[in-house]
């Protein structure tokens, strides 16, 4: 339909210039397109507006500006789109009036036009965000947003908190598409607009940034966030990618079960990155925090196995112990083998642990949180706390929180292996 639709245009406009006597064997001339321009079918002008946009000779740009106040809103579409072509600097102006009321066609073509034309445009084009018609300000904006200069950053942000909600949305979206890093803090203030749809955008221009600044704002605004817009925040922190992987795992710390279930698919949308960053937590914080940091490793597939198989061997052994108790609840076959071999391993340790700290031979302490971990129980996690060495002490700990069960050192405190006991017996 639409290639029909320009066949006729074409077939329209060059029956007209042969009627004239101006076609040519290399296509009709600048003077025959202007002269097309003034003629009463609407076709005829709108394809010659066209090809002179086509042509971007200086001489068509009375005749196109002209075009831009015909009763045809197509044609004045299209003389906009010439315009742009052509790259006059004189057709700000002319571009900045076709912004105000009128077809919203129109006004988005002018807008884009302005863009095209380039530096030049920027300092009338910041003139015009004082205009009182909100849609020459949104052209305005649009088009500054098209320019990507450096110094269209500062009206941008004005413009963010401009008292038109649509102009607000458009300089959001400007600002994401220039890149500039000083518009992490203004975007993350429209966050907080009053208009669900300036929300979004500011939003969606935060991700397009890729800066960390922009993660605790964008975790912020997950608390109370409507489903919708929830996720477009989730879509934003993914965007942001590993520079946002280490601020999100701390965001698994708050108890607003929104954010948390926010962070953690944002997280697994980042991939290995954030895999790394979690692995590195598992030792750290509260038995909730931790249980959490196992629990998002288990929603990122395969690759979240790999490692934590592999952090089975890692030098910290809270990071060892936290790897464990994350391969026990996986549903994976790799994961369920070697977490038997280890368990296979560490029980002769495990069954012979009161006479390993009674000896308490310097070193081997590794060996036992490992028989602990893996093959341990209540009653061994109790002796650790009690038996009197920092490292078991604080295993035992870990152990019993992450295992729900109340640590007491106190109870019980003269009974059980202690570290270095049997060097003491005459």
């Amino acid at each position: 339909m639409i290639q029909a639709q320009g066949k006729l245009r074409l077939t329209l406009l060059f029956g007209w210039l042969f009627s004239a006597g101006a076609a040519a064997e290399d296509g009709p001339p600048v003077g025959a397109l202007i002269d097309a321009v003034k003629e009463g079918n609407s076709v005829v002008r709108r394809e010659a507006v066209e090809r002179l946009g086509e042509t971007r000779d200086p001489r068509a740009f009375d005749s196109v500006v002209a075009a831009l106040r015909d009763e045809d809103p197509d044609v004045r579409r299209k003389a906009a789109e010439a315009l742009g072509e052509i790259k006059d600097p004189r057709a700000v102006e002319p571009l900045l009036g076709s912004l105000r009321g009128g077809d919203a066609a129109v006004q988005w073509a002018a807008a884009v036009a302005l863009g095209s034309l380039g530096k030049v445009a920027i300092p009338p084009l910041v003139d015009a965000l004082r205009d009182s018609e909100p849609s020459v300000r949104w052209g305005a904006v649009k088009a500054l947003g098209e320019i990507k200069a450096p110094s269209s950053v500062a009206p941008l942000v004005g413009a963010l908190f401009d008292s038109d909600a649509v102009v607000r949305r458009e300089a959001a979206e400007s600002l994401g598409n220039l890149g500039d890093p000083r518009a992490v803090e203004p975007l993350a203030e429209a966050l907080k607009d009053d208009e669900p749809s300036v929300q979004w955008d500011a939003a969606i221009a935060l991700g397009r940034l890729k800066d960390a600044r922009a993660v605790g704002p964008l975790i912020a605004a997950l608390k109370d966030s409507e489903v919708g817009f929830r996720a477009k925040l989730v879509e934003a922190l993914a965007a942001i990618g590993p520079p946002a992987a280490d601020a999100l795992v701390d965001a698994l710390r708050n108890d607003d079960p929104g954010i948390r279930t926010g962070v953690m698919d944002a997280l697994a949308s980042i991939g290995p990155r954030a895999v790394e960053s979690l692995i590195q937590r598992l030792g750290d914080g509260d038995a909730e925090f931790r249980r959490v940091v196992r629990e998002t490793l288990l929603t990122m597939g395969p690759a979240a196995i790999g490692s934590l198989i592999a952090a089975l061997d890692h030098t910290d052994w809270r990071i060892r112990h936290g790897a464990g108790m994350a391969l026990r609840k996986a549903k994976d076959s790799r994961a369920a083998d070697i977490v038997a071999a280890r368990a296979r391993s560490a029980a002769p340790v495990a069954e012979t642990y009161g006479e390993r700290i009674e000896k308490g031979e310097p070193g081997s302490e590794d060996v036992l949180i490992e028989a602990l971990s893996f093959a341990g129980h209540v009653a061994m996690a109790r002796d650790f706390v009690k038996a009197g060495n920092p490292l078991l002490e604080e295993a035992g700990r870990l152990w019993l929180e992450d295992h729900g069960k109340p640590v007491s050192k106190a109870a019980g405190k003269e009974h059980g292996p202690r570290w270095g006991g049997s060097l003491s017996v005459p």
